[in-house]
């Protein structure tokens, strides 16, 4: 298994994650997401962030799986 097969599996996972506790309405993602980004955020906006954030990482994990079987 190369670099970029491991950055894929950990991009997957980290996906998986995020997503995982957005859909679950999980406070402390919520929480950790207003202090990054700004303490007036609604809950929504946090929760639309965090999905979106995750679909992007999915996007990417698979994009590195690709590059792991080209290369």
């Amino acid at each position: 298994m190369n670099g970029w097969a491991i950055g894929g599996l950990l991009c997957i996972i980290y996906a998986a994650a995020v997503g995982g506790f957005a859909l679950k309405r999980s406070q402390g993602l919520y929480k950790l997401v207003k202090m990054k980004l700004g303490k007036n955020m609604t809950d929504e906006k946090a929760r639309t962030i965090s999905l979106v954030m995750a679909g992007i990482i999915g996007v990417a994990g698979i994009v590195f799986f690709v590059l792991a079987g080209t290369i």
